[in-house]
């Protein structure tokens, strides 16, 4: 009888103990905050985690004028530059589909407005 009592209360054991992995592994995956909490990748020559907002968008920037080899630059300008003249220098580049070098053209509407804003500045 011992026998057969000592196999009862191993496999009650060993049942709650499988309730209780389940049961933490339920609590693991409803705290999960891995997608959240982990760094994106910049594609491109270097790979490197994004840690900040300014990263991701002179990121999603070098990719949306098709231009990786200079993505330091465009994450440097997104952290340096006013965000208006970004936004408004893509906006205009945007609206030449066929250009042939989109990056050319976004430079040289940034250096046009940024000269437009320094004379408004000095006018006032």
């Amino acid at each position: 009888m011992d026998s057969i009592g000592d196999i009862i209360t191993q496999l009650k054991k060993q049942v709650s103990d499988d309730n209780k992995r389940k049961d933490e592994k339920d609590q693991e995956e409803l705290f999960d905050t891995s997608e959240y909490t982990s760094a994106r990748y910049i594609s491109g020559k270097k790979k490197g985690y994004v840690t900040q907002e300014y990263q991701s968008y002179g990121g999603w920037l070098a990719n949306a004028l098709d231009d990786k080899k200079r993505m330091s630059m465009y994450i440097k300008w997104a952290k340096d530059k006013p965000r208006s003249i970004l936004e408004s220098a893509y906006r205009f580049t945007s609206d030449y589909p066929n250009a042939k070098d989109k990056s050319r053209l976004f430079m040289w509407k940034v250096k046009e407005l940024e000269t437009q804003s320094k004379e408004k500045k000095e006018a006032s």
